[in-house]
């Protein structure tokens, strides 16, 4: 089994900023989101060893990735609902009801 490791780290929001702009690009999911599907991303993003950082902002998480990984990231569908991957891409996991 492997050991994950939690590093918590003080940073101010000038900090969190500067390693947010390390990113190539952030998707922003609403707080009210469904624990079980942010979960369900995390851990397909993980699988799938995309390098990401999440964040919290008072509204929403991001999740700040780099370019080319947006087949594995969550996005706002045309039918209202967030599911993992591009709508045109197909349907890996969803938040639907």
């Amino acid at each position: 089994m492997t050991k994950n490791e939690v590093n918590v780290v003080e940073a101010d929001a000038a900090d969190c900023l500067a390693l947010r702009e390390y990113f190539d690009g952030e998707v922003h999911l609403p707080a009210t989101v469904s624990k079980d599907f942010l979960t369900k991303a995390l851990l397909y993003l993980i699988e799938k060893n995309v390098e990401f950082g999440l964040f919290h902002d008072p509204d929403t998480f991001v999740i700040a990735h780099f370019g080319g990984d947006e087949d594995h990231l969550p996005s706002l569908w045309s039918d209202g609902y967030w599911r993992i991957g591009r709508e045109d891409a197909g349907l890996v996991s969803d938040d639907e009801p």
